[in-house]
């Protein structure tokens, strides 16, 4: 880029070096695998990004990496679960909701529900949805961009499947009429495509990511041994 070439180096535009990335995430056919891939029909992506959290842990493994039905459920928590991994921290991210059916939403998310967030050995589930549909996420339709500005490693996506694209109902937000009439059950035509863009850390601070006090999760990959995968935040409020 041009600031490359200013005299002074990056340091005299007074811009942190960065790498750009960019991932676009196709998904079609929003009504395979139930709940949590075990049924009919179940789907084996090819990107390696779906998950499911089992036991506490990101698994990828078995029937854990394949695709789910995008009904929201009654509790708003189910649908296909992605996990986006960075190669370095990444100080600011936006996930674009480029193009998607009518009634498809993704919840944007530092971390999945019912994920074991442990930082001292004991076990903490995180809970960043409510049954009613609030608490620690973004939730974009067809055509908006969530913008994450917090260092980070990964992200969750979570699509699902609504009766329509509002968030409220007729009747206003109550959570009993959201829960028994919006969801809806995903069909094969359903669609969404994903941008993620970002600005990866070029050096993250040495030993930042060994911390002992960071939350620290367990991911099952579908090959290869299970691993730590650690934050450089803390558990705190907006987490979930």
């Amino acid at each position: 880029m041009a600031r490359n070439y200013i005299l002074g180096g990056m340091g005299a535009t007074q811009l942190q070096a960065g790498k750009p990335y960019f991932k676009r995430i196709i998904r079609i056919n929003g009504s395979k695998g139930g709940i949590d891939g075990t049924g009919a029909g179940a789907l084996t992506r090819g990107d390696g990004l779906t998950c499911h959290i089992n036991g506490g842990k990101i698994r990828f493994d078995l029937t854990n990496g394949k695709s789910k039905a995008w009904n929201a459920g009654a509790a708003h928590k189910n649908g296909e679960l992605l996990m986006v991994e960075f190669p370095t921290t990444l100080r600011s991210v936006q996930i674009q909701l480029e193009e998607a059916s009518v009634g498809v939403r993704a919840k944007i998310m530092l971390t999945a529900p019912e994920q074991n967030v442990k930082a001292d050995g004991t076990e903490t589930l995180a809970a960043p949805i409510n049954s009613d549909n609030t608490g620690s996420f973004i939730e974009i339709k067809s055509g908006e961009t969530a913008t994450i500005s917090s260092r980070t490693k990964v992200v969750f996506i979570l699509i699902q499947k609504y009766a329509a694209d509002e968030i409220f109902t007729t009747t206003g937000h109550d959570p009993a009429v959201t829960a028994a009439t919006i969801k809806a059950d995903g069909t094969a035509a359903d669609v969404a495509s994903i941008l993620v863009t970002g600005v990866l850390d070029h050096e993250p601070t040495p030993g930042a990511s060994q911390a002992s006090n960071e939350p620290n999760s367990k991911v099952i990959p579908a090959t290869g041994p299970e691993r730590d995968l650690r934050k450089i935040w803390g558990k705190g409020d907006g987490v979930g």
